[in-house]
């Protein structure tokens, strides 16, 4: 019965912070509740074999940047409540660089903005969820389709009809 229980398996942890942040930098919350669950399943001590830290996973060098050239100590990165702050303002920063496309930066949040970038150079326009089905690193393909799924389950309110979905449906990638 625990598989049913959407409460037990997709809490929202750190709920205040996260919409906090989100909202301070014009986000969905649920998309940054989304991207904390599929990071880190909340887990403020997490760290990457590459070397990305903390409950949102920022790599030092992006905190680096975030913090307009200041250096970030590992102390700091696993701190929830600076690593919100910083995961939610790189997660505007990729939408701005996407042009304001959830697909696209949810993407370049794992992959990165130049492999997306890159990816997109040559794209010939097509359904959105073509291209997450075409996209070639298969950690970022199984990422993009996670993070779509839980801001869905984050989303859902039992009054309303979430447009997540339909919005990929409806949307085009590519020149």
């Amino acid at each position: 019965g625990y598989l049913d229980d959407v409460e037990l398996r997709f809490p929202k942890a750190f709920d205040g912070e996260i919409s906090k942040h989100a909202t301070k930098h014009k986000i969905s919350p649920a998309w940054a509740q989304a991207i904390a669950r599929r990071e880190s399943s909340f887990m403020p001590d997490a760290q990457s074999g590459v070397g990305a830290r903390g409950l949102m996973q920022i790599m030092p060098g992006t905190a680096k940047q975030l913090k307009r050239g200041k250096k970030v100590s590992r102390s700091y990165l696993f701190n929830a409540e600076n690593n919100i702050k910083l995961g939610t303002k790189y997660l505007r920063v990729l939408l701005d660089k996407n042009k304001g496309n959830h697909v696209l930066a949810t993407a370049s949040y794992n992959a990165g903005p130049y492999r997306i970038k890159r990816w997109l150079r040559d794209a010939e326009p097509m359904p959105a969820d073509i291209w997450i089905e075409a996209i070639p690193f298969q950690e970022t393909r199984n990422y993009v389709k996670s993070v779509l799924a839980y801001q869905e389950i984050y989303q859902h309110q039992p009054t309303q009809v979430s447009s997540i979905f339909n919005d990929v449906i409806h949307m085009s990638i590519g020149k």
